[in-house]
């Protein structure tokens, strides 16, 4: 699994004040230009209190997108960079906290950032600051100049995550350099030194200089790091982030590691994900203020509200912990999936590749034989797909909204979204990697796919991402059934209770669908629950296949992007490849809506040519197979 962009929350709140019910009527009443500029003049002056009300009011201005829009527009990044190296500290710590929530807001903004020069002013902060900064423990700044150093490290990770140029700034000014000395926990406290791992984590992946730098840098803190004991959350993080660091030093290929130091880190992520994240979201919420009659929450004060803030420190932590470890071991898996004398290309060449088999010239190898032994045997003796699968269940629904309804607890809600989605995603690698005993056989796997579904089908959601990680998992799910019953599930009887108006549930939804990533899993899924009834053929299965091949067809003639139509036309074209199909296709007029759709296809491709690579090469290969499968099946039909 790729880097996926992850929705990042806005930590450092403290610096805004919400209470300052004057600034928020000036702000109604001037307009968007007016404001920013105020905002840019205060920026720009030489007294300290007016620098940091200029930060507070810049804070207040990109929680809304108009405002975040004029932001970007009138340069305000520009002006409010150099703030980072104020002689106040206190101005330091407000321009760290607004620009690190600003950067953490979306992709585009982070490349506006870059393109108004944030990494000058910051890597001069990393050079000048933080090269030679302890924390003096007598200060009364101590804890300002500690947050103000998060803040500029998680700033420069968002930055990293969107700008592959951002990445090259850390290099060639040796801010990761100066990173290995804030991996001393006694020194810095385990809230920096798990900053400094998370940008690691993300700088040095596939970034063969920066691996080789860290390595030699920080390879005995790092190993000092594993070695700690204990199993607070805390302690659970920054052991995982240090496994995540040491994989990507090895260009993530954990097997290049001694065995008994790849099975320690296997450990580390598999006590990590031992952890009953639900449990503790449920402990936390007992401790959550709830609205009382007047419909207000009630605020929390003293000893109580320390204890609750401890509490979401902890859950925030722990989830923070599985989300690495579950990215970690998806990177696992698709590391080896990566090598090309494994992979089997994209989806339209698996036809050559029977019962996706890989020929290495020897003996055919299995797609789920791609793991290192090692690897697998750590995965199935530490029951990690168990767990990983046990992360993708969400706190019971009085809980989740608990948790939403208080600002304080907003920030773990979103992380458990979050732990949601990437716990799928990683399933999704999973599940063609490891043996389908490994899975719970075909029963288990049938389970993951009903799971998946009802994610899909069964909730009223706007989580996109969540939405196609699940249809990802059905896919995935069902493909491993075909590979393993070779499409024959009479036996185990999976789908004997599925009705027609089971099959129009997931049609509706994939007629209403607006995003062309979950359509093309949902086209390609049912098309693969149909080829899972060709060998079983009867008068119910049979109009199952009628009604999703007539359902393919109908959506490829409204598709506008050509991938997507490919999508489903080589789905059709994997369905009706079996010659038991041939009366199926009579019945439906397969070659001549397929007839129709073939011009169709060839102008879409002229017209949108720039595509992924992955996509191209599958509109590509379709517009050539389908014309020689409209010969091959309209002869095999004329002989009925």
């Amino acid at each position: 699994m790729g880097k996926i962009k992850k929705s990042k929350p806005n930590k450092n709140k403290k610096v805004l004040n919400h209470d300052n019910s004057d600034e928020d009527e000036q702000l109604c009443v001037d307009t968007k230009e007016n404001a920013v500029q105020t905002v840019l003049d205060q920026l720009q002056a030489a007294n300290v209190e007016e620098k940091y009300c200029g930060l507070q009011t810049l804070a207040l201005l990109i929680e809304t997108s108009e405002h975040l829009d004029q932001v970007i527009t009138q340069g305000v990044v520009k002006v409010a960079a150099p703030l980072l190296m104020d002689a106040a500290g206190s101005v330091r710590n407000a321009a760290s906290g607004t620009l690190r929530n600003m950067s953490a807001l979306r992709m585009e903004v982070c490349d506006a950032m870059m393109e108004q020069d944030i990494m000058t002013p910051l890597k001069c902060y990393f050079q000048e600051y933080a090269q030679t900064w302890t924390p003096d423990v007598t200060s009364k700044f101590k804890d300002e100049d500690i947050d103000t150093f998060i803040n500029c490290t998680n700033l420069l990770l968002n930055l990293c995550e969107s700008s592959e140029l951002a990445i090259k700034y850390l290099e060639q000014y040796k801010i990761l350099d100066v990173f290995p000395r804030y991996l001393d926990i006694g020194v810095f406290g385990s809230d920096t030194v798990a900053a400094v791992l998370q940008c690691l984590f993300v700088a040095i992946e596939d970034n063969p200089q920066a691996m080789q730098r860290v390595k030699n840098n920080s390879e005995k803190q790092l190993e000092q790091l594993l070695s700690m004991e204990g199993s607070d959350p805390s302690i659970l993080l920054i052991k995982t982030l240090a496994a995540g660091v040491v994989i990507n030093t090895c260009g993530g290929i954990i097997t290049t590691l001694p065995v008994n130091f790849m099975n320690e880190i296997i450990s580390i992520l598999a006590k990590t994900l031992s952890m009953d994240h639900r449990l503790a979201c449920n402990h936390v919420s007992s401790n959550v203020p709830l609205i009382n009659g007047a419909g207000k929450l009630e605020t929390l004060k003293g000893k109580e509200a320390q204890i609750l803030d401890s509490q979401l420190k902890s859950v925030s932590q722990m989830l923070d912990a599985q989300q690495r470890a579950i990215e970690i071991i998806a990177n696992i898996c698709s590391c080896e999936d990566s090598d090309d004398s494994l992979n089997g290309g994209d989806s339209s060449d698996s036809e050559e590749l029977e019962g996706d088999m890989i020929d290495n010239g020897e003996e055919s190898l299995l797609v789920e034989d791609k793991l290192p032994p090692e690897i697998m045997e750590a995965f199935v003796s530490l029951k990690i797909f168990e767990k990983i699968s046990a992360r993708a269940q969400l706190p019971a629904q009085n809980v989740m909204l608990i948790l939403k309804e208080y600002e304080g607890s907003q920030l773990v809600y979103k992380k458990l979204q979050t732990l949601q989605t990437r716990a799928l995603l990683c399933i999704n690698n999973i599940i063609s990697t490891l043996p389908i005993e490994g899975l719970g056989g075909v029963n288990g796997v049938y389970k993951i796919w009903v799971d998946a579904g009802k994610l899909v089908f069964q909730q009223n959601s706007d989580n996109f991402s969540l939405i196609e990680s699940a249809t990802a998992v059905m896919r995935a799910a069902l493909d491993k059934i075909k590979l393993r019953e070779n499409g024959n599930t009479s036996e185990c009887n999976l789908f004997g209770d599925m009705a027609l108006s089971d099959i129009e549930v997931m049609l509706i939804g994939i007629r209403e669908c607006q995003m062309p990533e979950i359509r093309s899993n949902l086209l390609r899924m049912i098309g693969m629950l149909a080829l899972l009834f060709v060998n079983n053929l009867n008068e119910t299965t049979t109009d199952v296949i009628c009604k999703i091949t007539e359902f393919i067809l109908e959506q490829a003639h409204k598709e506008n992007e050509v991938w997507v139509l490919a999508e489903a036309l080589d789905t059709l074209i994997d369905l009706y490849s079996e010659d038991e199909t041939d009366e199926i296709a009579a019945k439906v007029k397969l070659v001549d809506k397929l007839t129709v759709l073939a011009p169709i296809i060839k102008n879409k491709a002229r017209q949108q040519k720039r595509l992924p690579k992955e996509y191209k090469v599958l509109v590509s290969t379709v517009v050539s197979n389908l014309p020689r499968f409209i010969k091959y099946k309209k002869g095999r039909i004329s002989c009925l």
